[in-house]
């Protein structure tokens, strides 16, 4: 089997009803698109059409013929996903009609600026009718700031066909594919089963790679599919690249459990949602009362038409001489993506207002007024990828994103995120730690807030030298993950910004600062553990119920002392000398006994045992049946 290359270019016809699209795209190709009963007894096309051939000088384009009559507006806007070039026809005997207005008023909004005028049936008309139209379709072309080619044709007779094709060569050899992303998405359009074959779905694959066995999954209702079979204009292929038009056999989905307006696409790579943060721009002498608070509308996203409620941010009413921004609040979830295009027409009538882009998929609710979220929709609506990341790096709740994760929200080939990456980190905008990209103010900010965090602590625990270094970390589970924050954490160390004593965190400038009662219990505990330092005495013959000393003692436990158990502390000091006892004497001996370890220190076997057992867990003694050996040399 063969691979459609990535540069497919994808045409699609526009224009009014009955100026001849059907018939041009035949005659182009050889192909009828009008397949269905229904189209063949109006007329018209209804549903979406799809034709191919080869130009003289590039590999084989795809055409794309959408309906031209106003009912089936919607279809005519599921067909325009992918699309690189428009052939806009305009029928030679009537001019710009409603519907040609109508259509490149979408094209636009849907960001589609390629065109190529195709004026239709010139013999049908004589030289005068068709110069007034040519000059008609001119001062349209120029109010709708578009620089495009008019080509006379009559697809019929085949005049101009010739110089039509010519001159599609040539836009098509300058038309630029995006870069190669690699997670596949296909907005389905149509959704139908063939005997024997079971479902087959349509739709242009906008990125990414299909390959014949891939799992994917429909959206929004979740359920998982595998590929059969791809093919890509009537030819079995084992793989599609982006930008082509592709039919794929679906396992395991009933026809029912597809349809358009849904997304195929992989296994979580895209989470269905209810609202929708974007830019709108107002078409030109529309009704502001269409777009206003609570307002129904109908929002057309791909292939998906879905009613919602308009929730203007930052203003009272749209104002189209202003940048506007809105939250869709939609009746049922949709599956897109940030950059995604939409259309917005009016509930009831039905009349296209506008469109716009996706700035955030999956937002929460927004207070209108609220200048941080309208500041961060107006970086997203820029354009400008470098600080798309970086707003998007410092307002997530995460310290940091991988660099898949990055891709996926730009929309963008990870290739391409590399490049950004490498920009920001030679700039010092951004921080790498791991597999992490970090903005450095905001790792900033986190390392305040480590800060601000022990300072609390220590303001509750005015005597403990830190706090646990494992409850800190467990403190920013939601934000940085444990490895992560032991970088971050070692970092602040080398800055000066914190310590890390053992197994506690503290900030640098603290000291635990006794009053005289608790210097007075100090001294007495450490008294008390220096007569028998090798024979340490429980917490509660230390403590005999003195607050005082209760909480100086745990003030010590890391400093002055080490915890042997539960209930036992020594002097630190203490400890240190027996362990330098136990490694000279098992660098001589290799091995020691309970008795020879009470011979050498003079402490009693219950101690004995309470000591050495806290060698073996610090790793300077291991036990060998009955006997001591040495680990390693450690400094305690």
């Amino acid at each position: 089997m063969e691979t459609i290359g990535q540069d497919q270019i994808i045409i699609a016809t526009a224009g009014h009803v009955d100026h001849g699209k059907t018939t041009l795209i035949k005659a182009l190709t050889g192909i009828d698109t009008d397949t269905m009963e229904a189209e063949k007894k109006r007329g018209l096309t209804i549903n979406l059409g799809f034709a191919f051939f080869d130009l003289p000088n590039h590999e084989q384009v795809g055409i794309v013929d959408v309906p031209g009559h106003e009912r089936f507006l919607k279809n005519m806007i599921a067909g325009l996903s992918g699309i690189d070039l428009v052939l806009l026809v305009v029928d030679a005997a009537e001019g710009i009609m409603p519907q040609t207005k109508e259509h490149v008023e979408i094209m636009s909004l849907l960001g589609i600026d390629n065109y190529i005028v195709v004026l239709s049936k010139v013999d049908t008309v004589d030289d005068d009718i068709k110069e007034l139209v040519t000059e008609d379709v001119k001062d349209f072309l120029k109010d709708h700031d578009i620089d495009a080619p008019i080509i006379p044709v009559d697809a019929i007779s085949g005049t101009g066909m010739k110089h039509l094709i010519e001159v599609m060569d040539n836009k098509v050899e300058s038309i630029k594919k995006p870069k190669y992303n690699g997670i596949p998405r296909i907005n389905v359009d149509r959704s139908f089963s063939i005997k024997g074959f079971g479902t087959i779905v349509t739709g242009t694959l906008l990125e990414g790679e299909l390959t014949n066995g891939m799992t994917l999954e429909a959206f929004p209702s979740g359920k998982t599919t595998k590929i059969r079979n791809i093919q890509v204009h009537d030819h079995d292929v084992d793989k599609a690249l982006p930008g082509t038009r592709t039919a794929i056999n679906l396992a395991n989905l009933k026809t029912d459990e597809i349809r358009r307006g849904d997304v195929l696409t992989l296994p979580g790579n895209i989470k269905p949602t209810y609202m929708l943060d974007v830019d709108y721009q107002m078409l030109p002498d529309k009704d502001i009362n269409y777009v206003k608070l609570w307002s129904r509308v109908r929002v057309y996203l791909g292939a998906q038409e879905v009613i919602a409620r308009v929730v203007p941010l930052g203003e009272d009413s749209i104002d189209a001489s202003k940048d506007n921004y809105l939250q869709l609040r939609l009746e049922e979830p949709v599956a897109v993506k940030k950059g995604d295009r939409y259309i917005l027409r009016s509930y009831s009538p039905m009349v296209l207002i506008g469109g716009g882009t996706v700035l955030d998929p999956n937002p929460t609710k927004h207070r209108r007024f609220n200048d941080d979220v309208l500041k961060q929709l107006s970086v997203k609506a820029s354009g400008n990828q470098e600080q798309i990341m970086l707003d998007f790096l410092m307002n997530q709740a995460e310290l940091g994103a991988t660099r898949e994760s990055l891709a996926d929200y730009l929309n963008i080939s990870k290739e391409d995120v590399n490049d950004l990456v490498g920009d920001l980190n030679k700039d010092k905008e951004i921080t790498l730690i791991g597999n992490l990209v970090v903005h450095s103010d905001k790792l900033k900010e986190f390392k305040n807030d480590v800060v601000h965090t022990l300072n609390m602590y220590h303001k509750q625990h005015r005597l403990q030298k830190g706090m646990p270094k494992e409850e800190l970390i467990a403190r920013f589970k939601g934000v940085a993950e444990s490895k992560v924050m032991e970088k971050v954490l070692d970092d602040m160390v080398s800055e000066n910004m914190i310590r890390l004593e053992e197994s506690y965190a503290a900030a640098a400038d603290f000291e635990v600062k006794y009053n005289k009662y608790q210097q007075a219990a100090h001294d007495e505990l450490i008294a008390d553990l220096s007569k028998n330092p090798l024979m340490p005495p429980s917490d509660e013959d230390l403590i005999g119920g003195d607050n005082n000393k209760a909480e100086v003692l745990k003030s010590l436990e890391g400093g002055e002392t080490v915890r042997l158990s539960e209930k036992n502390v020594m002097l630190r000091s203490a400890f240190e000398d027996v362990t330098k006892q136990v490694e000279d004497y098992l660098v001589k001996n290799d091995t020691m006994t309970i008795a020879e370890f009470r011979d050498l220190s003079g402490a009693s076997r219950k101690y004995g045992m309470m000591i050495l057992e806290y060698m073996d867990k610090q790793g300077v003694t291991r036990r060998k049946e009955n006997m001591r050996v040495l680990a390693k040399r450690v400094s305690v």
